[in-house]
């Protein structure tokens, strides 16, 4: 039912908002008919997809849809909503594997109308994908370091599945090495050194052989010019635009012309880009830096829907009575988009000051929160950048939701649920 819910509201959201895609979204989107036709210059020299090689597999992605459409963005966005309600299906999975079926399915349940997971339906960003091998990656790791497991086997195969699941999300959104740094740690701080040295192997040759492969098959065939990892524009320009104290580390015109300036030379930029940072951090207080830092900081994870509104929402014409009605609806969406992020913060935080009875599991979603935060604060700020992780605040919630009125949330044998019984839940739990 819950899958149902999900996919329903997901669906009629991207036939009701004809999202046009924009940005680099549109880039993406429109380039992906020229590979189609056999055109890679897209990829070679200077050109925007090898200066961001990172976006490659989400345009190649894109352009399969071509040999069944000429305009095939419906399908696109059709392919996103299924991608989208799997992912709702493995976050029960993931809750189920901590705590139990119950408190799985309310879990499935608050990411199936978890609003930027319905808005960012409608747009060709390659986190709509991404996010459910994401979710797929971390099922498998919660198997491996699940203590019930008894057969040497089963960890291997369920190691290697999260490594290979890693390497596929890491393909179409670029921060796998997060979720990497995050699973070694915890096993480094929660689990035997010995067998960190007899698991680590398994999980980092199906993470990186994929990615390797498919890489290096694109230069051989002429696709691409360089690797996945390594876009001719140096990740320094990012961690530039992130240090820039007047766009409050937001993308900005100034930072943007570097690479132009020094004919997109990827020495000299990286060369320039460390000195400008170099000279900002150090002509600024400490004062202005915290101060700085701090704001990034709030700007990146206070927007309740990750910008998914303006992006689904920007360009549309206005010849369309749904987007038309939609935009008179943003107050009224916006709010209940705030209300519902502010209830899963109060809930995360109310999770954490429960030392005594935390799963030990959640110490791993602090390590990967943990990550996206530093990773955050270091490179450019957008909203949307916080999307690929906002799946997390559910599952620290669900921890604060855990509590005396479980009893109440009634789950069938069959596994089917009653929405009357959540909300009676919830509200128990808020009330309480």
């Amino acid at each position: 039912m819950t899958i149902l819910l999900g996919f329903s509201m997901r669906l009629l959201w991207i036939l009701l908002v004809p999202s046009i895609p924009i940005s680099d979204f549109g880039l993406m989107y429109e380039y992906a008919k020229e590979i189609q036709q056999g055109n890679f210059t897209g990829f070679h020299n200077y050109a925007y997809f090898a200066r961001f090689a990172h976006d490659t597999i989400t345009v190649l992605y894109f352009s399969i849809f071509y040999n069944l459409k000429s305009n095939p963005l419906i399908i696109i966005k059709f392919m996103n909503v299924l991608f989208s309600t799997l992912a709702v299906y493995y976050m029960y999975k993931i809750v189920e594997q901590i705590y139990d079926v119950s408190l799985g399915l309310l879990a499935a349940f608050l990411l199936a109308i978890f609003p930027p997971f319905i808005m960012y339906n409608s747009q060709t960003m390659s986190e709509n994908v991404a996010i459910t091998f994401y979710l797929i990656s971390v099922y498998y790791f919660m198997l491996v370091i699940n203590k019930k497991q008894k057969f040497h086997g089963d960890e291997l195969r369920n190691l290697c599945i999260c490594g290979l699941a890693l390497s596929m999300a890491n393909m179409f959104r670029m921060v796998g090495l997060v979720f990497l740094i995050a699973y070694i740690m915890y096993l480094i701080l929660f689990r035997e050194i010995k067998r960190l040295y007899f698991l680590m192997p398994f999980m980092l040759l199906t993470y990186f052989i994929p990615i390797y492969l498919i890489s290096s098959l694109l230069i051989y065939n002429g696709i691409t010019e360089t690797h996945l990892w390594h876009s001719k524009e140096p990740i320094w320009t990012s961690v530039l635009k992130g240090t820039n104290f007047e766009s409050n580390g937001h993308w900005n015109v100034e930072d943007a012309k570097l690479p132009e300036i020094y004919n997109h030379d990827p020495d000299k930029i990286t060369q320039a880009s460390k000195q400008i940072i170099k000279e900002r951090l150090l002509n600024a207080s400490p004062q202005k830096i915290s101060t700085f830092y701090l704001y990034k900081f709030g700007s990146e994870w206070a927007d309740p829907d990750m910008s998914a509104y303006e992006w689904a929402i920007k360009n549309i014409p206005e010849s369309s009575p749904t987007a038309n009605l939609i935009r008179k609806l943003k107050s009224e969406i916006l709010i209940v988009t705030t209300l519902f992020y502010l209830f899963l913060l109060y809930f995360s935080i109310k999770s954490l000051l429960r030392n005594r009875d935390r799963p030990e599991e959640i110490s791993f979603f602090l390590i990967l929160f943990c990550g996206f935060v530093i990773l955050l604060l270091i490179t450019e700020a957008q909203a949307r950048y916080a999307f690929v992780i906002s799946w997390i605040f559910i599952i620290l919630a669900i921890g604060g939701l855990k509590g005396r009125h479980v009893t109440d949330f009634k789950i069938q044998r069959s596994r089917s649920i009653k929405y009357s019984n959540i909300l009676r839940f919830l509200l128990s739990n808020g009330l309480s």
